[in-house]
């Protein structure tokens, strides 16, 4: 014979369900992030060119690179 769930159970599946379902519909905006972080980019290449070392140079570098390539820029 069946039991009826406890209304405990019945929320924890619903609230299951909804995270299931919002989780899938979130995404992030590339040209958001690329927006957001144009002048910090700008800056930090300024910064490793005037006092970076040299490992900070060509780590910032390629960094840069990477994210001026996805962006477009």
């Amino acid at each position: 014979m069946l039991k009826h769930a406890s209304a405990w159970t019945r929320w924890m599946l619903a609230m299951i369900l909804a995270f299931s379902v919002t989780g899938c519909g979130i995404a992030v905006s590339d040209r958001a992030i690329c927006d957001g972080t144009s002048a910090d980019r700008t800056a930090h290449a300024a910064a490793l060119a005037r006092d970076g070392g040299d490992l900070s140079v060509t780590t910032g570098a390629a960094l840069i690179r990477k994210l001026d390539a996805a962006c477009g820029d």
